[in-house]
C-alpha cells in the first residue's frame, strides 16, 4: 500500500512537472454562441463601455476579429504592467464580411475569467439529443497549441484529469491547430462513450490535461425517425460552425426525437453505398432523404444522381421504412467559391431541376427548394453565408417544412 502510494505521489509530480512545462500564463474569456456567427469581435479596453459604439483608439488595449468559437485564450504578455481589474473586455458577432451581427456584449472585468485554465473546454455536448452517426468533436482553441489528440473511450477514463492515454481508447486522432474534428468513423455500436481533447505544444508537450469526458451514448433501437444526406443534413453553417451544434442540424427543429445519419461530404452514389451498413442498423420507421447536392455542383449528372436516389428508395421499401426526400435546396456559386475555393458546374440549375422533378414524383416529398430560392435561382446569402451550408435560419426553415408535413399527414 504504501508503495502504490508513493507511486500515485511520483505520477502526480510528473504530470505536474510536464504541465508546468508546457503551459503559459494566460487569460480565457467564454461568451454565448450568436446566431449565425461566422467569427467575432473581441476588444479589450481600459473603460467599460456599454453602448454598441467601439472604443477609442486610446481606450483599446487589445482588439481582434479572428475568433471563430465562443471563447478564446490570450497570453497575459499582452496585458503586460497592467491591472486586469482595470480592464474591460466584450465582444460581438459578425458576417463573412466582418458586418455586425448584434450590439456588443456588456462590458465585463478581466480579472473576472479564467486565469490560467489547464483543460480545454469541450463544445459538442450531446446532452439532449442522439448523437449523430458522424460525431464531430469541437472544443474553445488553447492558446500555443500546434497539434491537438482526441481520444474515444468505450468506458470512463481511469485518470479523466492526467495526461495519460486511457486503456479504454477505441478511437484516437491527431489533428493541428483548429477548434474541431469530424470523426471518419460511424459510431455504429450501441454503448456507452466519452470522448476527450489534449493540446500539445511546438516541441509536442502536452499542454495541461485532457479535457473533461464527453459522454456519447449510442443506442440502435426506438428511432422512429431519421435523416440521411450530406453536410446540409450532417449538420453545421455559418462557415465556422460544426456540426456539434445542435442549431444547425434541422432534425432538432422537428417534433419528434431523429436519428442523424448524415455525413459530410457525401455524394448521391455515397450515401447508396452506405446505406445498408449504416442506416439499416438502426431501423427507422420513417427516413428522410436529402442528397445530390455535392454530387450536381461537381459536374455529376442528374441521371446518375437520380439512379442513387431511386436505388435508395428501393432498399428502404425492401426493408419497410418509408422513404420521404426532401428537394434539394439551391447553392450560390459565387460564394463557394469564395469560402471553399471551388468551382461550381455550369449546368447545375438545369441538373437540379430534373433531380427535383423526380423527387416531386416521389410518393412521400417534401419541397423545400421555393422556400430557399431567390429571383435569380441563388440561395440568399442571409439562409447560408458560404452558398451551401445553411445556417440557423435556413435550418428552421427546413424544419418547419417537415413538421407540416408530418402534422399534416398526421405521422
Amino acid at each position: 500500500m504504501h508503495f502504490k502510494k508513493i507511486t500515485v505521489i511520483a505520477a502526480i509530480l510528473i504530470a505536474l512537472t510536464v504541465f508546468a512545462q508546457a503551459q503559459t500564463e494566460k487569460i480565457e474569456c467564454l461568451w454565448p454562441n450568436a446566431e449565425d456567427a461566422v467569427m467575432y469581435e473581441l476588444e479589450i479596453a481600459t473603460v467599460a463601455i456599454n453602448k454598441d459604439v467601439k472604443a477609442t483608439q486610446e481606450q483599446v488595449v487589445y482588439t481582434t476579429t479572428s475568433i471563430y468559437t465562443p471563447g478564446v485564450q490570450l497570453p497575459l504578455s499582452l496585458f503586460a504592467g497592467q491591472d486586469l481589474k482595470q480592464l474591460y473586455f466584450r465582444v460581438r458577432p459578425l458576417d463573412l464580411d466582418k458586418n455586425p451581427l448584434g450590439p456588443f456584449s456588456k462590458a465585463t472585468v478581466l480579472s473576472e475569467m479564467n486565469l490560467n485554465p489547464i483543460k480545454p473546454i469541450p463544445t459538442a455536448l450531446y446532452n439532449n439529443r442522439p448523437v449523430p452517426l458522424y460525431p464531430v468533436y469541437s472544443w474553445i482553441p488553447v492558446e500555443g497549441a500546434a497539434r491537438y489528440e482526441i481520444k474515444v473511450t468505450n468506458h470512463w477514463p481511469e485518470s479523466p484529469n492526467g495526461i495519460q492515454p486511457s486503456n479504454y481508447r477505441i478511437r484516437s486522432y491527431s489533428t493541428g491547430q483548429g477548434f474541431d474534428f469530424y470523426d471518419p468513423e460511424p459510431l455504429i455500436n450501441e454503448g456507452i462513450y466519452y470522448w476527450r481533447v489534449l493540446a500539445y505544444d511546438k516541441d509536442n508537450r502536452p499542454i495541461g490535461l485532457y479535457s473533461e469526458p464527453v459522454l456519447l451514448q449510442v443506442r440502435t433501437d426506438g428511432y422512429d425517425w431519421a435523416t440521411f444526406g450530406d453536410s446540409i443534413t450532417h449538420g453545421g453553417g455559418a462557415i465556422s460552425n460544426p456540426p456539434s451544434d445542435a442549431r444547425f442540424d434541422y432534425s432538432t427543429y422537428l417534433p419528434y426525437e431523429v436519428k442523424n445519419l448524415g455525413k459530410s461530404g457525401d455524394t448521391a452514389e455515397a450515401l447508396e453505398k452506405r446505406f445498408d451498413q449504416e442506416v439499416l442498423p438502426f431501423k427507422p420507421k420513417y427516413l428522410l432523404i436529402m442528397g445530390g447536392s455535392n454530387s450536381i455542383r461537381g459536374g455529376t449528372s442528374a441521371k446518375d444522381v437520380i439512379k442513387s436516389l431511386s436505388a435508395i428508395s428501393r432498399k428502404c421499401r425492401n426493408n419497410n421504412i418509408r422513404p420521404i426526400f426532401l428537394t434539394l435546396p439551391p447553392v450560390n456559386p459565387e460564394r463557394i467559391q469564395r469560402v471553399f475555393s471551388q468551382a461550381t458546374a455550369p449546368n447545375w440549375k438545369t441538373e437540379l431541376a430534373i433531380v427535383n422533378a423526380y423527387i416531386k414524383k416521389q410518393p412521400d416529398y417534401i419541397d423545400i427548394y421555393p422556400s430557399l430560392v431567390d429571383k435569380q435561382g441563388l440561395l440568399p446569402v442571409k439562409y447560408a453565408q458560404d452558398g451551401l451550408h445553411l445556417d440557423i435560419s435556413g435550418k428552421k426553415i427546413i424544419g418547419r417544412k417537415v413538421s407540416d408535413y408530418i402534422k399534416e399527414h398526421s405521422l
